[in-house]
Formats: C-alpha cells, sequence, structure tokens
C-alpha cells in the first residue's frame, strides 16, 4: 500500500498524539490527540533525484540513507530524528515497558525537550514515500532487466534445439557413414580373396592383400 492510499483509508485525516502538562503541577502530563491533515504531512518527493538514484549499477545495496537524501526528506530537528527516535526505543528502560507506558515516556521525553510528535511523524512518512518511490523506479528497471533476460534465453533456449537437431543429424550421419564404410570393407576383403585364391594358381607365393580386419 502506498502513502496516498494509507491516507485515503482514514480518509485524508490522522491523529498525532502528544503530551500535555495537566492544570495541576506535579501531575503526569495528559496524552492528547491532534488531528492533522493529508496536506500537513505529505512530503514532495524529488522523483528525479530518485528515479536517478534507482539507476546506479548497485541501487539493490544502497543504504536507505541515499535514497532520503536523493528524495529530500530532512530529519525533523536538529536534535531529532526518526533514526533517533528507532534506537531510542531499542534501548532500556523502553525495551522493558508495556506499549501504553513506553508510549507515555517518550511522549513525555518530547514534549520535555520541545519536539513535535508531529515532525517525526512527517519524517517517517516522508521516508515511507521515498523508499515507494525507489521501489517503483528500481522495480521497472529489474523488471526490465529480467524482460530482455528472459528473451535471451527464449533466444538461447532455440538455438539449443537447433543444436541439438544438428548434432542429431549430424550424428546419424556418421552412424550411417561408419555403416557404409564397414560393408564396403567386408566387399573389399571378399573380393580380394577371391583374388588372391585366383591368382594364387598363377605364382609361387601370395602377391594379393587379404588384411583379415573385424567387422
Amino acid at each position: 500500500m502506498s502513502f496516498l492510499d494509507l491516507l485515503q483509508t482514514v480518509g485524508g485525516r490522522l491523529g498525532i498524539l502528544e503530551a500535555h502538562a495537566k492544570e495541576d503541577a506535579g501531575e503526569p502530563l495528559k496524552v492528547v490527540t491532534r488531528t492533522v491533515t493529508l496536506a500537513e504531512l505529505k512530503t514532495e518527493i524529488r522523483s528525479e533525484e530518485v528515479r536517478i538514484l534507482a539507476d546506479l549499477p548497485a541501487e539493490l545495496t544502497l543504504p536507505y540513507d541515499r535514497i532520503f537524501a536523493a528524495a529530500g526528506v530532512k530529519c525533523s530537528a536538529e536534535s531529532w530524528s526518526v533514526a533517533r527516535l528507532k534506537a531510542l526505543l531499542s534501548t532500556e528502560p523502553y525495551q522493558s515497558m508495556e506499549h501504553a507506558a513506553a508510549q507515555q515516556a517518550l511522549l513525555t521525553l518530547l514534549s520535555a525537550e520541545r519536539v513535535q510528535a508531529e515532525d517525526l511523524v512527517r519524517e517517517a512518512m516522508g521516508q515511507d514515500q521515498a523508499l515507494d518511490a525507489f521501489e517503483v523506479f528500481v522495480g521497472k528497471k529489474v523488471e526490465d532487466h529480467m524482460a530482455a533476460a528472459e528473451h535471451q534465453v527464449s533466444e538461447l533456449d532455440a538455438r539449443i534445439q537447433a543444436l541439438r537437431s544438428e548434432r542429431a543429424r549430424l550424428a546419424a550421419r556418421i552412424q550411417l557413414d561408419q555403416e557404409k564404410l564397414r560393408e564396403w570393407r567386408k566387399s573389399k576383403r571378399a573380393y580380394e580373396r577371391d583374388l588372391a585364391a585366383s591368382i594364387g594358381y598363377l605364382t609361387d607365393r601370395p602377391v594379393i592383400t587379404t588384411d583379415e580386419l573385424a567387422d
């Protein structure tokens, strides 16, 4: 599912969770949901730069950061990014927390550091858009290569079949020539035996070659 398809399934709107201070000081921050629109979250991807990147020979080994950079997806803040968010959530105590507790702790931290959750969501969705765009370009490229390779395979299969037919024809010809030669030699030896027998009445020693070869 593409980014646009995803947003359309929720009516073009998305709820962003944020932690806000309660009126009574000292109480835990209150988690509220703020609704944003597709227009507020959408990132304009530099499609041509992504296409050029996808045309590189080692396109499937490129790090994602290069794709994000080519697409123009930037970090949400100087000290915060999706990469930092992922790294943070993979450490303790977040790993040991239940989802709700980890969510509360994360939103509290972001509020304390004055980081807008919306900015991180926008960056994450921008990365998703960039990867989707790259997938389209690289997928078309690979499919074109596969189609060309399949065409070459078909041509090679036809050539192989033709070579097999030619090989069979030549093998049959060799067998026929061998059989003809074998029969001729049998006839030759028979003639030479008769010839030697006849001439033997006229000479005191054999003068006719009568090689007895195996049939």
